[in-house]
């Protein structure tokens, strides 16, 4: 029988969002993901020639301009800024060429049969204690918040098409995650779409609803309790870089990131730099925090200083004002999608670049770009319709 090779880069495509945890470790970590990419990029380069989005190209040049500026002023070593760029500009340029070939709702479809049937099998994995991480759902993720994140569009879109059954398997999922991202998620399905005027009605009236479940949730689960109660205690910390002794890994990695943010922003107004986050926080700016002990002592001072824990941290870090302001404009824009009945999957992958911002600073896992160009395929197409 032969394949249609149109057929197979769909279905790869799309099932490569949802492989971070089919790896393997020989020097390095040897991701499935790359297989995929490689095989798909010949492919493509056989059916169609392979374009440049004109303002993902101005952005790279950018990152790239931006980059070696503040990398000779501070500095630091180029490798921190071209392995950045390397990764996005292959990612990005591949997904951006891959959605060109189909029809938006051939891949959104392809997405969510795919995201169904890991939130199904997710299940059976967590009942049969497989696979859990602290005895919380992630199906065949490598831990509940990329699972969270990643299957979040998904759950809103089911929601908001009406389809309850589908809806409901998959929300479960978020609840069993037992995820702080997915509590914020399943929040943010029902919070956002009401924050306009003529819903205003609605969402004061869901207030007290939000309010309840959060008690009920800080009050019944000792984990989330944990981390709420911690990094309340901890906020000042940003401030400071002294940690008490008792902080755990969760609290101290969230505000660690936020506080060598804030120092490099201060120091440095318009950033130091794509990928600089990392050195920064190891060369620069550790020697003048506190961390735990016990964190010294398990070397997990600089935990999660590669992506900062969250891609808002992140891009403030590395842009400064910029960055800032890149963002506030970006989602101004974006928030827009929740003007048309028709954008339910484009405001699904809204609600994914909020919990993004609050918890994922990588700039090129797959699914970022999926999403991304995605969102920009149904926003563009509506604009001259909906949205204004």
């Amino acid at each position: 029988m032969k394949i249609s090779i149109k057929k197979y880069l769909l279905f790869s495509s799309v099932f490569a969002i949802f492989t971070e945890a089919f790896f393997f470790n020989f020097v390095i970590d040897w991701k499935f993901l790359y297989l995929i990419l490689l095989v798909n990029y010949y492919l493509l380069f056989k059916i169609k020639k392979i374009a440049l989005n004109l303002y993902f190209a101005v952005l790279l040049l950018f990152f790239l301009f931006h980059g070696f500026l503040m990398y000779s002023i501070i500095g630091i070593p180029y490798n921190y800024m071209v392995s950045q760029i390397i990764g996005i500009t292959i990612i990005g340029t591949y997904y951006y060429n891959f959605i060109s070939l189909y029809k938006k709702e051939e891949i959104m479809n392809m997405y969510l049969k795919i995201a169904f049937f890991v939130a199904v099998i997710g299940y059976p994995l967590y009942f049969l204690n497989i696979n859990l991480n602290d005895g919380r759902l992630q199906s065949i993720f490598k831990e509940p918040a990329h699972y969270v994140i990643v299957i979040i569009p998904a759950c809103y879109y089911y929601l908001k098409d009406k389809n309850y059954i589908n809806f409901s398997i998959v929300f479960g999922t978020l609840i069993l995650s037992n995820s702080s991202l997915g509590y914020i998620g399943c929040a943010l399905m029902f919070i956002i779409p009401n924050l306009t005027m003529k819903r205003a009605g609605i969402f004061m009236t869901l207030i007290p609803l939000v309010a309840m479940i959060f008690f009920f949730v800080y009050r019944e689960f000792p984990f989330f309790k944990l981390r709420v109660d911690d990094t309340y205690n901890s906020l000042n910390v940003i401030n400071t870089g002294k940690f008490n002794e008792d902080t755990n890994l969760s609290s101290y990695v969230l505000i660690s990131n936020l506080y060598i943010a804030k120092k490099n922003t201060t120091d440095h107004p318009l950033g130091s730099g794509i990928g600089s986050h990392h050195y920064m926080h190891t060369k620069r700016y550790l020697k003048e925090m506190r961390p735990p002990e016990y964190l010294r002592t398990q070397k997990k001072e600089t935990a999660n200083s590669f992506d900062a824990n969250s891609l808002f941290t992140r891009i403030c870090s590395e842009f400064g004002i910029l960055g800032f302001l890149f963002l506030v404009f970006v989602l101004y824009k974006a928030s827009k999608c929740f003007q048309s009945e028709e954008l339910y999957f484009a405001q699904g992958i809204f609600i994914y670049i909020l919990l993004k911002l609050l918890r994922d600073g990588t700039y090129f896992p797959p699914e970022f770009f999926m999403f991304i160009w995605l969102f920009y395929i149904y926003y563009k197409d509506n604009k001259k319709t909906k949205i204004h």
